[in-house]
């Protein structure tokens, strides 16, 4: 990851393919092992298969030893985090390829064309479009026609629901079409729609009987007898009548016809959807699925941390396996905290720091700030420290603070401190990094410097590297075993006397002890009552115990049709250095831009837009969110190394070359006092 992770965030010139694929979970897997992934859940498969396909294209394409600075560290953590084989990138891409073949063979996919794509069936107003919706959206466009058989049968069924209603709802005398294919409803006895939809027992009916209907003998002989309507009410789901609605048989019929044969072409699509599971599952294609996934997760995961560690100018550090020494820290500072906010230290950690300090003076920060480094070194991220840094590679990293009681666990605070010592002594050993945060304050000075020391002791010869802070200054002149005491470095937080008596943090490291904590200091600072301050000091004399848009450039309508390219020579000769790094559409640009000052032109259709900003890639997917051509814009960009005051000049220097030139532009503030002319007049 440490390799990975220093070509995305030092490289200029490469930018990354989409990696923002739904990564594949377990359920995923099991549904698709059980034949039961939907047409929804392999187009995100494909989603994270072309991603993947894109992802091992990236060091070029070649023979399985052109693997270079991003492929092949991603192929190695690829392989320890899924334990499938991937040995080179030329042999996994093709399995992608014959994945992505399979399932493309049946699954539609969201760029079909218009004229491919399967259409809800639609009458006009004879049927509430609706109805129609509901008993096809849930099958049509999951699966290719090719694949389908019962499908083919619904359109039938849906006219001959249509022309049934159109002449016994809405009393139309024949059935005629119009030039949009729609049935003819200018002679319907019906002006408005007398048609209901029930959704939850998925039928239509009208609400009365229609003024209109010719009543019918019940029988072709009995012409003289008695006659009744051919109008009556439905039933629902359950087999209840529904008295307030009406219907007829010929609709009844050809109502139950539709819907079953909507639901034969549903459950056609199930079974074409659990056939293609199967078939991955049966021909070994579900590996692929996986590491498609992971391939994105990993990449995304290292991109996204490269980019925000050049915005808060983190750095790696070199990673050492055989080092007798924790390790070197150079400038490190917290991780919560701005770089230009921080006071940063360097160090050497080789061995065991005992860490005096007064109150507020930043010993549990730099605890925290060293445990946080280390960690995410290991991790082989990025830190908040500063390019020169070395640190050891540990077995584990234990990071004991302040504690509170657990009553629900009969613990005291000083019960649940001693429960995490002894779990501490009992799992760490020489290849652990620990920090200890002020032991023994839960029971009496004493007893409390005692624990503490021992316990220092017994870290220090087994080997532990890391810090030990603690305000017991008995602690100090503790006679340790000589073992213990040569790994020991006695360390203080810096305090400065300005000469008259006023004393102030620096938050600086340095060699030494400290026997005062400044505690009546920092009282005061939060307000403590003064009498209570005063009379703290009088009773110290009795204790000696103490041993951090848009305005448009118009241009004339007949303006020429200029390219991308000649934008970049014209950017390049204001520049006068630097290299223009492309990034095509839905790629994002490179990790190592992010936090730097850099001037981008857009290309949106035939338009140019040029623009500053220190997070570009922040910036690239607001545009790209405003839809339409910006979705798929392209864009350069070329980083402007003496900052943001300068980047600003350039972009208002570029907007008004490229306007000059006859580019029709979209710009911001700087380009608002800016008439473009064209290449052939003003």
């Amino acid at each position: 990851m440490s390799q990975l992770v220093s070509t995305l965030k030092d490289d200029d010139y490469r930018a990354l393919p989409s990696i923002n694929a739904a990564p594949i979970t377990g359920k995923v897997s099991s549904l698709i092992r059980a034949g039961q992934a939907s047409a929804p859940v392999f187009r995100e498969l494909l989603s994270s298969l072309n991603a993947g396909i894109q992802i091992l294209l990236l060091d070029g394409e070649g023979d399985q030893n052109t693997d270079g600075m991003v492929v092949a560290p991603l192929l190695k953590i690829l392989q320890y985090d899924t334990g499938i084989e991937a040995r080179d990138s030329l042999t996994l891409r093709n399995r992608f390829i014959e994945t992505k073949r399979i399932i493309e063979s049946v699954v539609n996919t969201n760029n079909v064309d218009d004229t491919e794509k399967e259409r809800i069936s639609h009458f006009g107003d004879v049927i509430p479009p609706a109805f129609l919706e509901r008993n096809e959206v849930i099958w049509r466009g999951r699966v290719k026609q090719v694949a389908l058989e019962c499908s083919h049968d619904v359109p039938l069924a849906a006219q001959r629901l249509a022309e049934t209603v159109a002449l016994d709802f809405w009393g139309v005398e024949s059935i005629k079409y119009n030039e949009n294919g729609e049935i003819d409803l200018t002679n319907a006895k019906e002006t408005k729609s007398p048609i209901v939809q029930d959704i939850f027992n998925n039928l239509i009916a009208i609400k009365s009987k229609p003024n209109w209907e010719s009543i019918q003998p019940q029988t072709e002989d009995d012409v003289g007898g008695d006659r009744k309507s051919r109008y009556f009410h439905p039933r629902d789901r359950n087999g209840k009548v529904l008295r307030t609605r009406y219907t007829t048989d010929r609709v009844q019929e050809a109502l139950s016809d539709y819907v079953e044969t909507c639901e034969r072409a549903q459950k056609e699509v199930e079974k074409v959807l659990t056939r293609l599971s199967w078939e991955l599952v049966d021909n070994g294609h579900l590996p692929s699925i996986m590491q498609s996934s992971h391939l994105n997760l990993i990449l995304s995961t290292a991109a996204h941390h490269a980019a925000s560690a050049n915005m808060k100018g983190w750095s790696t550090a070199v990673i050492e396996d055989d080092s007798t020494c924790a390790g070197h820290f150079e400038c490190v500072w917290p991780y919560w905290m701005d770089q230009s906010e921080s006071i940063p230290n360097s160090f050497d950690l080789n061995g065991l720091f005992l860490l005096t300090a007064p109150n507020m003076s930043g010993k549990s920060t730099l605890m925290r700030t060293t445990a946080a480094a280390a960690l995410l070194i290991n991790c082989g991220l990025c830190a908040p420290l500063k390019v020169g840094s070395r640190i050891r590679r540990f077995d584990s990293i234990f990071v004991r603070g302040a504690s509170a009681d657990v009553p629900t666990e009969d613990k005291s605070a000083f019960g649940a401190e001693m429960g995490d010592v002894a779990a501490l002594l009992r799992s760490c050993g020489d290849r652990s990094l620990v920090f200890v945060d002020e032991i023994g304050r839960g029971t009496s000075p004493k007893d409390g410097t005692c624990l503490a020391a021992a316990i220092l002791e017994r870290m220090a010869v087994s080997g532990m590297s890391g810090m030990f802070a603690t305000h017991l200054h008995g602690i100090i002149n503790i006679p340790y075993d000589p073992l213990a005491q040569a790994r020991l470095r006695k360390k203080r937080m810096a305090i400065q006397d300005d000469g008259h008596g006023h004393l102030s943090w620096t938050y600086k490291l340095e060699d030494g002890v400290c026997t005062n904590s400044l505690a009546l200091l920092t009282a005061a600072k939060f307000g403590l009552d003064p009498s209570i301050l005063q009379r703290a000091e009088e009773l110290s004399e009795y204790w000696n115990t103490d041993t951090i848009e848009e305005n448009r450039l118009h241009l004339d309508e007949n303006s020429p049709d200029v390219s991308m390219n000649a934008a970049i020579e014209i950017l390049l000769s204001v520049v006068g250095k630097g290299v223009c790094v492309p990034i095509p559409p839905s790629y994002m640009p490179p990790p190592s831009l992010e936090g730097s000052s850099c001037v981008y032109i857009l290309q949106i259709g035939k338009k140019f837009y040029v623009g500053e900003t220190d997070s570009l890639s922040q910036r690239l997917s607001q545009h790209r969110s405003k839809g339409k051509d910006w979705s798929s814009l392209s864009a350069v960009a070329i980083q402007i190394e003496e900052g943001k005051s300068h980047a600003r000049n350039i972009e208002s220097l570029v907007i008004r070359s490229l306007a000059k030139d006859g580019f029709d532009m979209l710009s911001v503030t700087d380009g608002t006092s800016i008439r473009a002319s064209s290449r052939h007049g003003t």
